[in-house]
């Protein structure tokens, strides 16, 4: 008999005394959204910004959500070593093998409890990603999911350059288990700014007949449509 998913509880006191720290030494994070909306049951599609980026919406974003992280870093020491230190820091962020190695050796330590308590959910490269897929639809029924798709094999970038289409596919499935569609809403989170800005939302049914690539596609069009604005001042704070 197979044990019914069952999505991560809301409350981790222990997890959320580490947030109140580290909120102390971190310059607040500022929220808008274009539409004055910025909803529980949502799914929420992200720029990554890098290593710290999860842990800013973890400390900043309005509402409660879980999130797709890499599979690895939910695994033992000896994963989450090698993926710190080959992908993230020698691939990704260029840094050299043996600072690499001394920083992922120190991570890897106490990542897993950072992942764990930032409500994540592994993702595959694999046929595994369907089974992430259903506990997704499963979050989604009185939460949030927050996706950072965009491919990061070459490293993070301030305008997206290529969306992965695997919450295209929550998209699908959350329609098909349900029979509606899941509001959809495009974010985007500028450092130097220390600004998030919530975009509009959108449906599947608003791209007929398009395959999960072009969808992917759009979507990334309209995150960095966001940072555009952004760059323009459009959301700066005005002066009194």
């Amino acid at each position: 008999m197979k044990i019914a998913y069952q999505p991560p509880k809301r409350k981790q006191p222990f997890f959320s005394v580490i947030k109140g720290f580290f909120r102390l030494f971190t310059p607040k994070i500022r929220v808008v959204s274009t539409d004055g909306k910025i909803p529980e049951q949502c799914l929420y599609v992200a720029n990554h910004v890098n290593k710290m980026g999860p842990f800013q919406y973890e400390l900043y974003f309005p509402v409660y959500t879980v999130k797709w992280g890499a599979h690895q870093m939910l695994e033992n020491y000896k994963t989450r070593r090698s993926y710190l230190k080959n992908t993230l820091y020698i691939q990704k962020n260029k840094v050299p093998p043996f600072w690499a190695g001394c920083l992922a050796t120190f991570e890897a330590f106490f990542s897993q409890f950072f992942y764990r308590g930032m409500k994540f959910l592994p993702t595959y490269p694999d046929a595994r990603l369907a089974k992430t897929i259903k506990q997704s639809v499963t979050v989604l029924d009185d939460s949030a999911l927050l996706i950072f798709p965009e491919n990061s094999n070459d490293g993070y970038h301030e305008k997206m350059t290529n969306f992965f289409p695997g919450f295209v596919m929550v998209m699908d499935q959350y329609r098909k288990a349900n029979g509606k569609d899941i509001p959809v809403r495009p974010v985007y989170y500028h450092k130097k700014k220390r600004l998030i800005v919530v975009g509009e939302a959108c449906t599947l049914g608003e791209f007929p007949g398009m395959k999960r690539g072009q969808i992917a596609e759009a979507f990334k069009e309209r995150v960095n449509g966001l940072y555009e604005r952004i760059e323009r001042g459009e959301f700066d704070q005005k002066r009194r």
